[in-house]
């Protein structure tokens, strides 16, 4: 396919076209790009491969870019693939990661060398075009490729948002992209592009006007606020759809630590394999504790080895592995006896993230159990607070960034000195960032105020799935009470009712439903059920009623048309 890029000035009929087009694509600030830039959308089922063209990449002009949000497993790798074989040989093309364990993946895969040592493999060149770097490494050396042409491959770009709360590479990163916007053709890809979106938004803008959100209701005041197309310089969007069925849920409390770990290890005793993210060091020490036999990692630094192995052969040798942001997104594992992932974290992204890290396939998926936790007002309350004074400090260092730069040690994430601006660089994706943040969990906590599970539901609405009937997803759900209560209600119900042929019908209804959408009742009830089986349902839930077989009179006639009358 060819890029297609939507004339200066928007047709209200194409927009309306194009808006019917992706009205799967829930995200509203999403949907705005996609219908300013012109995108491409890939069925739940298909790879990135079968969307993009590889030559069209090349096509681009230096000061363009183009977006790629496409979740993982969906063969972002083999596009870039793709896309390096299609550069011409005069390119030079950088590939980006955001976490060591996700360049070593990167760097293996193309390769194509499987069994190549750890420590080997990050001296190797892909070629002499291709460079493959984390943001951090290409921070600390990014006035080596000042003002020269580059081709950027930013993947998992997310982190601009993610990691700006405690770094100053992403925004070092961002300022690079801004003074290079000319000499350089920029690939933006990423799984989650919602905290990413606006800044994405102002790298690439070229008017004063802000990425508003589309409303599909209000097509005219889209096209009265929003920019044209030759307003940004991005001239494409990708977007690959998800199918999330594969996606179990349960919950768990955060505070009942030893309860979960009980859960995982009947689980992994089957074995199966858990991974465990969870964005507090303490608290991961201490689910290790409790576990016993698992690996960890919570820096990239006193388990790179270990890091390197992880990665080179997508899995870990453990039960279960508990890990912290350096291992939470990017980075593939291929082990189909990973089937339970622990998600704790309040961050949205991160989560999405960390589900992604169990490879299924997009055509016939195995089915993966997610625990998330339940944040009870509380727990909201402490990450408010912790969140209001780390924005504290990032405000007062932004306030007084000559007085931050001279007295705060170094390095931190709120100031440092810029060899190339010549000044102290603040930290303003992480202050923005922050601020992101902490409305977040003010909503949630307002929410929770009127209703409780407010985080659990906000997830099960993210990935499609019915808030109805939450409480049985939490993991001291007693399934065979649960049963009984509805066994009670049901008959409680029939009792205060005229206790005729219709209520008994409902009765059995109601009956049925209970024992076999709770799995309590000891046998499965397909049809419709007999006295007998409603009697020995009420006994299960410990009602010592019975219900009496019902005596009807019926007339029998015989063929002489005689008649004669019997008792049943």
């Amino acid at each position: 396919m060819s890029i297609m890029i939507y004339p200066e000035k928007m047709d209200p009929a194409v927009v309306s076209a194009h808006a019917a087009e992706i009205a799967n694509v829930k995200n509203p600030m999403l949907a705005s790009l996609c219908l300013i830039t012109g995108s491409t959308l890939g069925g739940s089922k298909e790879y990135l491969t079968s969307i993009i063209n590889a030559k069209d990449v090349d096509k681009l002009e230096y000061g363009e870019s183009l977006c790629v949000f496409s979740p993982t497993g969906s063969g972002k790798t083999k596009a870039m693939e793709l896309i390096i074989a299609a550069l011409s040989s005069d390119s030079h093309l950088i590939v980006l990661a955001n976490r060591c364990i996700c360049k070593t993946q990167v760097l293996k895969d193309l390769i194509k060398c499987p069994n190549i040592p750890g420590a080997l493999i990050e001296k190797i060149k892909v070629n002499d075009n291709v460079e493959v770097m984390t943001y951090q490494e290409f921070a600390r050396k990014k006035h080596k490729y000042q003002g020269k042409k580059l081709v950027l491959i930013c993947d998992e770009c997310h982190c601009f948002a993610e990691d700006a709360t405690f770094s100053l590479y992403p925004q070092h990163v961002v300022n690079f992209l801004n003074g290079n916007l000319d000499n350089t053709k920029r690939i933006y890809i990423t799984a989650t592009p919602s905290d990413v979106l606006p800044i994405l938004w102002d790298i690439e803008n070229l008017s004063d006007k802000p990425l508003c959100q589309f409303d599909p209701d209000n097509i005219q005041h889209f096209l009265r606020v929003t920019p044209d197309a030759d307003c940004t310089r991005i001239k494409h969007t990708y977007i690959m759809q998800s199918d999330w069925t594969y996606l179990k849920f349960a919950v768990y409390y955060p505070a009942k630590r030893k309860e979960l770990a009980e859960y995982i290890q009947k689980f992994c005793a089957q074995g199966k394999k858990a991974l465990i993210y969870i964005n507090d060091m303490e608290a991961g020490a201490e689910m290790q504790e409790l576990l016993g036999d698992s690996q960890r990692i919570y820096s990239s630094d006193d388990k790179k080895d270990e890091i390197q192995k992880i990665a080179l052969q997508e899995g870990f040798d453990a039960s279960a592995l508990v890990t912290t942001k350096v291992a939470e997104n990017g980075w593939s594992i291929h082990d189909d006896n990973l089937s339970l992932i622990v998600a704790e974290t309040c961050d949205m992204v991160e989560l999405q993230q960390i589900i992604g890290r169990a490879r299924v396939g997009r055509k016939k998926p195995r089915e993966i159990q997610v625990l998330i936790p339940d944040y009870d007002l509380s727990l909201l309350g402490n990450m408010e607070g912790k969140l209001y004074m780390q924005l504290s400090a990032f405000q007062k260092a932004a306030d007084n960034p000559d007085f931050a730069l001279q007295y705060l040690n170094q390095p931190n994430p709120y100031v440092c000195y810029d060899a190339i601006l010549k000044k102290p660089l603040v930290n303003r994706i992480g202050l923005q960032q922050l601020r992101t943040q902490l409305n977040h969990i003010r909503a949630l906590k307002t929410e929770e105020q009127k209703n409780s599970h407010a985080f659990v539901r906000k997830v099960l609405e993210t990935y499609g799935k019915p808030t109805e009937g939450m409480e049985e997803l939490f993991l001291d759900y007693d399934i065979t009470k649960a049963c009984q209560q509805r066994i009670v209600s049901a008959w409680g119900k029939y009792k205060s009712s005229n206790c005729d042929p219709d209520a008994l019908k409902a009765l059995k209804e109601e009956l049925k439903a209970a024992c076999n959408e709770t799995g309590a009742y000891p046998k499965e009830l397909k049809s419709n059920i007999q006295i007998d089986t409603v009697n020995d349902i009420l006994l299960f839930a410990g009602i010592h009623e019975i219900v009496s077989p019902e005596i009807r009179r019926f007339e029998i006639t015989d063929r002489s048309s005689s008649a004669l009358s019997a008792d049943v």
